[in-house]
């Protein structure tokens, strides 16, 4: 009788695997759609598929026969989350070639996307192997898989920060613009504020805004915005940077202005100590706005001209990352396989990064390749005064650590939170009231969470 068992067992068990075995040809095997519809915020991963996947054809927009349909919407006020979920919601109402196939989510709200099958499918449905990831950052890895361990994004980039600094005023008040010497001065936020001390009585306000630590904070948060008996709570992390903020307002040592503002971005080349942000950050907007006279106006970038070359970085009170784009195929997509080998094209290939690491405008998500870059002499920037500022991110990038902290509110929250505590820190609304104004449109953003509690 047990034989009979044994067999039946087993006939079971191949058809399961016959069944599985099926599903996974199907996903990553069925025959390509006419079109694929790659939903963004804006033309920067058309530029990244246009130079690094050699498939894509930028002039007719297309994958050999696959015509490239680009969805550009902006990511502000979530209207490119609004406009990314009415399509994941219209995917059985629609023609296979109008569905969603491709679509980019950021750090506020790549847990909305990955978290659940309803809206994409996983690294393993696609036939992306542990083999093919396993070289990426850990917490780039976390960001996108859920509750149950599947991964359902993939990035080729990561956001380590840094502080990055001023060396000249670092010697005119330290006596040395080493990175090493100048970690110590701020190696933990009570240090930071002796720090600021020390700089304000030299003239120099410590940072250019309110809002340049925010994420530093942001990024070392233990609890998320809503946590799983829906309430709304403000970390203590939010809580000391929004009493820190107002301290450093009240004593002058950073100034009246958000991120990008014509007073923030003047500041670069003032008074001002430092700024918080990743390797995007750095040469995206500080790097040019640096220059007295622009690139565009004849100025080189070189050392006289503006404060470039007068910068170094080092790590900052506490390791963090700020932004990064996902990729994430949609449920339902009949471009499975294209989308699987555009992710491992740019993704996985160590060949690919480096070709990007060469062209050194972004920290990539490769450990193997960005730890031979960081201890590489020739990644010397001149902006930082020759510092390989790529050795510094590893170590931040290895450190990082994301527990569950990552909401499907997190955009929304944190834009709404600035902006109040942005009115509170101008001295035209109290702090309760600018928690209750927060408050207020968190709710009209969120209507779900109106009946919600809220914990401080």
């Amino acid at each position: 009788m047990s034989r009979y068992v044994f067999k039946a067992t087993g006939l079971i068990l191949f058809v399961l695997v016959l069944i599985a075995g099926g599903y996974y040809w199907y996903v990553c095997h069925k025959p390509v759609g006419r079109v694929l519809n790659i939903y963004c915020w804006d033309n920067s991963f058309e530029q990244v598929l246009a130079k690094y996947y050699p498939a894509y054809d930028r002039e007719k927009k297309c994958i050999g026969d696959v015509k490239v349909h680009w969805i550009i919407v902006p990511s502000t006020d979530n209207i490119y989350q609004t406009t990314v979920d009415k399509a994941l919601a219209e995917q059985d109402e629609v023609s296979a070639d109008e569905r969603i196939d491709l679509f980019l989510s950021e750090a506020d709200s790549v847990r909305k996307y990955t978290g659940t099958s309803e809206t994409s499918l996983s690294m393993s449905e696609l036939g992306i192997t542990e083999d093919e990831l396993q070289e990426q950052f850990s917490y780039t890895r976390e960001a996108a898989t859920d509750d149950g361990g599947n991964q359902r994004g993939i990035s080729w980039q990561a956001c380590p920060g840094v502080m990055i600094y001023r060396r000249d005023i670092a010697q005119q008040v330290f006596g040395t613009d080493d990175p090493a010497v100048i970690q110590q001065q701020v190696a933990d936020w009570s240090k930071f504020e002796q720090t600021s001390d020390l700089l304000l009585a030299a003239g120099h306000p410590m940072l250019a805004g309110y809002f340049d630590t925010y994420r530093v904070f942001a990024s070392n948060r233990s609890q998320a915005w809503v946590n799983d008996q829906q309430e709304i709570q403000l970390d203590p992390a939010l809580r000391a940077w929004r009493d820190q903020t107002k301290r450093f307002t009240r004593q002058g040592k950073n100034g009246p202005c958000n991120l990008w503002e014509k007073g923030w971005s003047a500041q670069i080349r003032g008074a001002v100590f430092c700024y918080f942000g990743p390797a995007w950050m750095i040469n995206y907007a500080l790097k040019p706005l640096s220059l007295a006279e622009t690139v565009a106006d004849g100025g080189k970038e070189q050392l006289g001209n503006g404060t470039f070359g007068k910068w170094a970085v080092c790590e900052g009170p506490q390791p963090f990352f700020w932004g990064g784009s996902w990729l994430c195929a949609a449920k339902d997509t009949d471009n499975a396989a294209l989308i699987a080998d555009i992710m491992r094209t740019l993704c996985c290939r160590e060949d690919t990064t480096m070709k990007m690491a060469v062209d050194g405008v972004e920290f990539l998500n490769n450990r193997k390749v960005m730890e031979k870059i960081a201890h590489d002499p020739d990644f010397s920037m001149p902006f930082l005064g020759g510092q390989n500022a790529y050795s510094i991110m590893y170590d931040v990038a290895d450190k990082l650590v994301l527990p569950n902290r990552l909401t499907p509110y997190d955009q929304g929250m944190n834009e709404s939170f600035q902006a109040a505590t942005r009115e509170y820190f101008d001295g035209r609304i109290s702090e309760e009231a600018s928690w209750q104004k927060f408050l207020a449109t968190a709710w009209l953003q969120y209507p779900e969470l109106q009946s919600a509690s809220f914990v401080r």
